[in-house]
């Protein structure tokens, strides 16, 4: 990889951070808003969610113990989208500011890059645009969970950019996916 690219890539990413700290567009921020918000509402949806978030974090970390990979994986991005519920109970108009602050660092990169040749951050750019056609459709579907799911998915690769450039991952979604999921659910 051209040392320029990386160069590139990280400016990019620094824009991106500033964005998504400017805008708490990221998982991790909305989590703090979500928290902040429940300690001042007592909105029922959003707490039921978040129980069943628990609940199947619970039951992913005893799949995990029990050596069932799978299965945890899955019941890890099942509390994910319960957890996104809440979010989006909280904060309905979550997966449009995500969308906003994904469009708005995609252009700016673009801008960057003007015609340098970057072909790891543009392959990044393409799978980050696929998942923000994928999470409009979605949203105009009327499943806003999935398209703040996507939203924040594509934030996330677009947050990690020198890592996904460096590394050149096949599928940058699952290791974005996997770092949100990560993140932990007790506060």
């Amino acid at each position: 990889m051209a040392t320029d690219e990386l160069v590139l890539a990280e400016q990019a990413q620094l824009m991106v951070r500033e964005i998504t700290t400017t805008t708490s567009t990221t998982y991790e921020g909305w989590l703090q808003h979500l928290w902040d918000a429940l300690h001042h509402t007592d909105d029922p949806e959003a707490q039921a969610c978040l129980a069943e978030a628990r609940e199947l974090h619970h039951q992913a970390r005893a799949a995990l113990e029990a050596g069932d990979h799978e299965l945890a994986r899955d019941l890890f991005h099942q509390a994910f989208l319960k957890v996104l519920c809440a979010v989006v109970e909280v904060f309905p108009d979550a997966p449009e500011r995500t969308a906003l602050a994904a469009d708005e660092a995609i252009g700016r990169i673009e801008h960057l890059l003007g015609d340098h040749d970057a072909p790891r951050i543009r392959d990044v750019l393409a799978q980050v645009k696929v998942l923000r056609a994928e999470a409009d459709a979605t949203l105009a579907a009327g499943d806003k969970v999935g398209a703040l799911a996507l939203n924040l998915e594509a934030l996330q690769i677009l947050h990690g950019l020198v890592s996904h450039v460096r590394e050149h991952h096949a599928d940058h979604g699952e290791v974005a996916g996997a770092e949100m999921e990560a993140v932990p659910l007790d506060r």
